[in-house]
C-alpha cells in the first residue's frame, strides 16, 4: 500500500488519507490534521503572535519566527516555510505551464552578459552577498508579471523578451508588480 508523509503530523499515512486536487496531484496535509486547522481557524480566526513567535495562517501552528520567510521590509510572509513550500509552490509552476513563451539557459545567460548589475539596485553582482541554498545572486525577474496584482490587467509572457536579471531582494521587494 502506498503512503505519504504528512508534513503537519510528520506521520507516514495511506494516500487515501490525503485529499486529491483538481490536477490529480495529493495535498502533502493528511484529512485528520486539515479538518482539526479548519476547526482551529473557525474557532478563532485571530493569529497569535510574540517576540519570538509567530502563527502560521495556512496550518495554525504557533512556530519560531526562523519557521518563516522574512522579506526585504523585515515583516515575515503569513505562511511557514512548510506551508509556502508544500501548497504554494504547486501555483507557481501552474501559472507558468499555463503563460505563452519559453525560454532556455542559453538565452538568460546571454542576456545575463549584458547587465554586469542589478539593473533596479544597481549593485554588481559579485557584492551582493549569496542567499545560503543558492549558487548566485540573480533571478530570473518577469518585467510584466506572469500574475498581474490588478485585475484586469494582461498577464505577462514567459519569453525572453520579458525577462529581466535582478538580485534576490529585488525581485522580492518588486512582488507580482
Amino acid at each position: 500500500m502506498e503512503s505519504q508523509q504528512c508534513y503537519l503530523c510528520r506521520q507516514q499515512r495511506p494516500l487515501d488519507d490525503f485529499i486529491v486536487r483538481r490536477d490529480g496531484i495529493r495535498y502533502r496535509m493528511c484529512r485528520q490534521c486539515n479538518s482539526e486547522v479548519q476547526a482551529k481557524r473557525r474557532k478563532n480566526p485571530k493569529l497569535r503572535h510574540t517576540r519570538t513567535h509567530r502563527t502560521c495562517y495556512k496550518c495554525m501552528r504557533l512556530l519560531e519566527k526562523e519557521q518563516f520567510t522574512r522579506r526585504s521590509n523585515a515583516s515575515y510572509y503569513s505562511a511557514c516555510k512548510d506551508c509556502n513550500k508544500y501548497e504554494f509552490a504547486h501555483l507557481r509552476r501552474s501559472r507558468l505551464r499555463k503563460s505563452t513563451g519559453r525560454f532556455t539557459r542559453e538565452e538568460f545567460d546571454a542576456l545575463l552578459k549584458e547587465f554586469d548589475t542589478c539593473p533596479m539596485c544597481s549593485r554588481k553582482w559579485e557584492e551582493i552577498p549569496l542567499i545560503p541554498g543558492h549558487k548566485v545572486p540573480w533571478t530570473a525577474d518577469h518585467i510584466q508579471p506572469i500574475t498581474p496584482a490588478t485585475k484586469g490587467e494582461k498577464p505577462g509572457t514567459n519569453d525572453i523578451s520579458n525577462i529581466q536579471p535582478l538580485c534576490y531582494s529585488c525581485n522580492s521587494k518588486k512582488g507580482n508588480r
